[in-house]
């Protein structure tokens, strides 16, 4: 029997299978149509992993969230976070996007079930925080990589390494002198597909089944109360693009600078510029003597709509 919702939708003899809730929003943004775009979908248990790619690919942002229950089980929601090309196991914008819709006032706490584990999420003031677990830490890499980026190995800061650390997703840290060496990067599609390929970090034959990214870093900001400026570059689709603010790549950054620079670390990071979608990612975290990482990140979550998906 068709509902009235479902037989307002039901038009040259198609019957629409599913109708979900969905809500776009804005990560790591301090006013709407900055930070990180994402679409969450709503009680998307009965869809496929291959219908959930689709959808994925129909919205073409970064990433998109699928809900998988209405009422919390285990304590938590499942969740499933998908790019345009795959299933991922954990990104921060898609944690901290989809907690936004999920919690509840009074509520300031909500544990996300993903496929990387169990990542709570805790609201203070306006801003949402997840925590993840302990990093892992790659191999270093040379600075000739510069090449890759566009870039001279003079533009490298060698007080630094150049290293491959993943907190669920790999990302290659590169950290860079100046904001103008920043700004003049740009990555070759075929190129940067033969190097990850060569150096055993593009899907198909990476141990953990991801391609990996790169993620750059300078000191110098444009704004004086941030502490970094960073640019975050994918090969999605054998094509780069790049993200206007990276939850991982940061928890990934935070984990870097704990291991290298100071053992407790609060900073303000500033990325998307170069892309007109200003973001600011906090980050905050410390290492104990027995290397055991403790990493938030945190911002602000802005609602852009809400409405009815047809599946």
């Amino acid at each position: 029997m068709l509902t009235a919702e479902s037989s307002f939708y039901f038009t040259n003899l198609i019957i629409i299978a599913m109708i979900l809730d969905f809500s776009i929003v804005d990560v790591f943004a301090e006013q709407k149509y900055y930070g990180n775009q994402l679409a969450v979908f709503q009680n998307a248990n009965g869809l496929t992993h291959e219908q959930m790619l689709r959808i994925a690919r129909e919205i073409n942002f970064q990433e998109s969230t699928f809900i998988l229950s209405d009422e919390a089980t285990d304590d938590g929601y499942a969740v499933k976070i998908f790019t345009p090309e795959y299933e991922v196991p954990f990104a921060g914008h898609p944690t901290l996007g989809t907690a936004f819709i999920l919690m509840k006032e009074p509520a300031t706490e909500v544990n996300l079930h993903l496929k990387v584990g169990t990542i709570p999420v805790k609201l203070e003031q306006d801003t949402f925080w997840l925590e993840i677990g302990n990093p892992t830490f790659g191999p270093i890499f040379q600075a000739d990589l510069a090449s890759l980026l566009g870039l001279t190995p003079e533009d490298i800061d060698d007080t630094m390494p150049i290293q491959l650390v993943s907190t669920g997703l790999p990302y290659i840290i590169v950290p860079l002198k100046s904001l103008k060496a920043i700004q003049l990067t740009k990555l070759d599609n075929t190129a940067i597909k033969t190097w990850l390929t060569e150096q055993q970090l593009y899907k198909t034959n990476a141990p953990d089944g991801l391609t990996a990214a790169f993620f750059l870093y300078t000191t110098e900001t444009h704004a004086e109360s941030n502490h970094l400026h960073a640019r975050m570059f994918c090969l999605e689709n054998d094509r780069i693009v790049e993200d206007a603010a990276t939850g991982s790549a940061n928890s990934c950054l935070l984990a870097y600078l704990l291991k290298y620079e100071l053992p407790v670390i609060q900073k303000q990071v500033e990325q998307g510029y170069e892309m007109n979608r200003p973001s600011l990612i906090h980050i905050r975290g410390e290492m104990s003597a027995e290397q055991v990482f403790k990493l938030q990140v945190g911002g602000k979550v802005q609602l852009v709509s809400q409405g009815k998906w047809f599946v």
